[in-house]
């Protein structure tokens, strides 16, 4: 080899080296902004979950207040604004309504329309007459509120015969709410655009409405573009000199756009938080390295063959020494990559859920959880499908089939699914699950996975709830009616043992006969009215009403009466002379469950308070006091009890929290009784400790006898 071939070749080599590290970085700088937006992909992927599954909750909600509107004739009736009411709560929507194709307004939180209104008119009802489907709204400034809302609405069909529109307006703050709480680092953020750009959901409030995202920088101007060729990806741009990566998805339901941005330096950072991008960059360093040296060698092996030819060869034996150690290195490679997947399988078993992948809907691998929660072989499992697993009807009384083949249809068009389901043990029992449905590619494959929950515990913890609630209701109202009847009783029992001894002292005459007579008459009609005024108590009221708050506070002192005077416990109503009535809106019987409720743990309070300081002679005095105060009725009870601890008196108002334990409360009262006065009356309800005993404040508004509030 003559020394004009030895340059050659050196130039060959060095000119190989060259494109190998341009190949290298090259190839270590796409994968790594690929890595970068693949992780702020899954963020934004993530976020629209939740938000999509907040949505289809919300239509569900929408769809079952259509259908139970349906099976009853639609009206100005308390089962149609029930059925609403209902609705309202279970989806925490501002209002729920129902506009008939002859214009009648059913609206269930008694809005009065103006006169003229046509519901026929409004944007709502025509985009479900055009849609013909449960569908969303674009958003709007809600009339009642002043708020930003968007609606569900739904075509009303009875007998292929369109009847008219049922419409669920939610807030979109509450949205906001759900999208705010994903945390990007520390400049990042989320927010939420319309197909046109139109920004509905930002931290910035001045943008809602106002302004289209391709408007507020030069370098989103072909933004709407990008977002139309894909229904998620990344977008670079730059604002206030600042290079920031915007990642979107797009959420089905709505056509609307759910936005992730950070900077870019920043997403670069948790990106390589990963451990994925961390190996994936060790890997192309090493290579990196590796040839940054091969091009030292190349070149000290040029200078050796200028030299002698002898040295070029021991280079070249060197090189084939280092290329063994890359061998090496390539099988450690293997092997940890082989330690990544047993971990990845440890993790799949060890899962408190169960989970299956199906491949065209036939179960082809599943985890040691799903054989537990069936009681069947893991390779029993294997080949089966879902209705396999499952009784021919499901607990809401549908078929199984019908019911999977209208879950398929959605999955297959391209919505998550989360339902309850009812599946067979392998002992012929059945049990209740959650199950949730995502189609994804595995090994260039498209297969179903199943995430499985058995909520039988919870089911039967709930039961057993309701009926320890119910059981606790009925002991109550035995135990006051028994306080009720003793005395009667007692002076029947001793009219009835005067009989003996009048008679034969021959003192009974006419007017002792009529005397006894009357006076049991007048006991025998105590006890009755007793009665009924229990059965009012505890019979709910059917529709809202104004009612004066004296009397509603009498009725509720009336009650609870019997078991203060058994406890040594005073009550007294703080009245001006000159008081006039003051009524307010509403259920009448449940806001004497309130007072109820309230008064009888004050007096429990009172009786915890005297168990603790036995030697001490403590009042025991409650004091309820009613006052007017710009245009509403303030009620205040208050007592000389224990008071409430500080660290429970945020949660007072909570469902299923007591300060009594568990074999005393259950934690529903005061739940209920805020649901009550601020939900069904518009008014506040809360607590507050005094230096003596607590003190609970209803501020309700004002009403005539029609029922409109001041």
């Amino acid at each position: 080899m003559n020394l004009k071939t030895n340059y050659l070749v050196m130039a060959g080599l060095l000119l190989i080296m060259v494109v190998l590290v341009g190949v290298t970085y090259n190839s270590t700088r796409i994968i790594t902004e690929r890595t970068v937006e693949n992780h702020q992909q899954s963020i934004a992927a993530d976020a629209a979950k939740t938000v999509e599954l907040w949505l289809s909750q919300h239509l569900n909600i929408v769809e079952a207040s259509a259908r139970a509107v349906l099976e009853i004739p639609i009206g100005q009736t308390p089962e149609t604004l029930r059925i609403l009411k209902m609705a309202m709560h279970a989806g925490d929507f501002s209002d729920v309504y129902i506009g008939l194709k002859d214009g009648t307004m059913i609206d269930g939180a008694d809005w009065i329309p103006p006169k003229g209104y046509d519901p026929g008119n409004r944007p709502w009802y025509k985009k479900a007459v055009a849609d013909n489907k449960i569908t969303f709204t674009a958003p709007y400034v809600d009339l009642t509120t002043n708020k930003l809302v968007i609606a569900i609405v739904k075509p009303l069909v009875v007998n292929h015969e369109f009847q008219g529109v049922i419409s669920a307006d939610i807030i979109l703050d509450t949205l906001e709410q759900n999208v705010m709480n994903v945390k990007i680092g520390t400049s990042g953020y989320t927010f939420i655009i319309d197909s046109l750009g139109t920004v509905l959901v930002h931290p910035d409030q001045e943008l809602l409405m106002t302004a289209k995202i391709q408007e507020t920088n030069q370098s989103l101007s072909g933004i709407l573009e990008y977002f139309k060729t894909s229904g998620s990806g990344s977008y670079y741009y730059t604002y206030l000199g600042v290079k920031k990566i915007l990642s979107f998805q797009r959420l089905p339901e709505t056509g609307w756009f759910l936005c992730t941005t950070v900077e870019k330096e920043e997403a670069y950072t948790l990106a390589k938080n990963t451990a994925m991008l961390f190996a994936m960059g060790m890997v192309f360093k090493i290579l990196a390295i590796l040839a940054v040296l091969l091009m030292l060698v190349i070149g000290v092996s040029a200078l050796i063959l200028v030299i002698s030819k002898h040295r070029f060869e021991s280079i070249v034996k060197q090189q084939s020494r280092l290329l063994s150690g890359k061998d090496k290195d390539l099988e450690g490679e293997i092997t940890r990559r082989k330690e990544i997947e047993t971990r990845y399988q440890t993790l799949f078993n060890v899962a408190t859920n169960a989970i299956m992948l199906s491949k065209n809907f036939i179960i082809i691998e599943c985890n040691e959880k799903a054989a537990d929660m069936f009681g069947i072989p893991h390779e029993k499992i294997i080949g089966r499908s879902m209705l396999d697993l499952s009784p021919a009807i499901q607990q809401d009384g549908r078929e199984s089939r019908k019911k999977w083949d209208r879950i398929i249809e959605n999955l297959v068009a391209g919505d998550q699914q989360i339902f309850e389901w009812a599946f067979n043990r392998s002992d012929g029992t059945e049990f209740p699950a959650e199950v949730g449905l995502k189609t994804l590619r595995l090994d260039s494959e498209m297969v179903t996975l199943y995430s499985i929950w058995d909520i039988s515990k919870r089911a039967d913890a709930e039961h057993q709830l309701r009926q320890a609630h119910k059981l606790a209701a009925m002991g109550e109202m035995l135990s006051a009616i028994a306080h009720q009847w003793r005395q009667p009783l007692n002076a029947l029992s001793t009219y009835i043992a005067s009989l003996p001894s009048a008679f034969y002292n021959q003192m009974i005459t006419k007017e002792f006969i009529e005397k006894m007579v009357r006076e049991s008459d007048s006991q025998i009609q105590f006890m009755s009215r007793t009665i009924n005024d229990f059965r009012q108590y505890f019979r709910p009221s059917k529709t809202k009403q104004a009612f004066e708050v004296h009397d509603t506070i009498k009725s509720a002192v009336k009650l609870i009466h019997p078991q203060l005077r058994q406890n040594a416990v005073t009550l007294e109503i703080n009245e001006a002379p000159d008081e006039t009535e003051l009524f307010v809106f509403g259920y009448k019987n449940e806001f004497v469950h309130v007072l109820v409720n309230i008064i009888s743990n004050a007096k429990d309070a009172i009786l915890e308070r005297s168990e603790k300081n036995r030697e001490e002679e403590a009042a025991r005095l409650i004091e309820i006091s009613v006052e007017t105060r710009n245009n509403t009725v303030v009620l205040k009870i208050k007592d000389t009890g224990c008071g409430i601890p500080d660290l429970s008196l945020p949660k007072i108002f909570t469902p299923y929290f007591t300060t009594k334990g568990v074999a005393a409360g259950t934690g529903i009262g005061l739940y209920m009784a805020k649901m009550i006065v601020e939900k069904e009356m518009q008014g506040q309800i809360s607590v507050e400790n005094l230096e003596e005993g607590a003190r609970f404040i209803i501020i309700l508004p004002l009403s005539d006898l029609k029922g409109n509030t001041a």
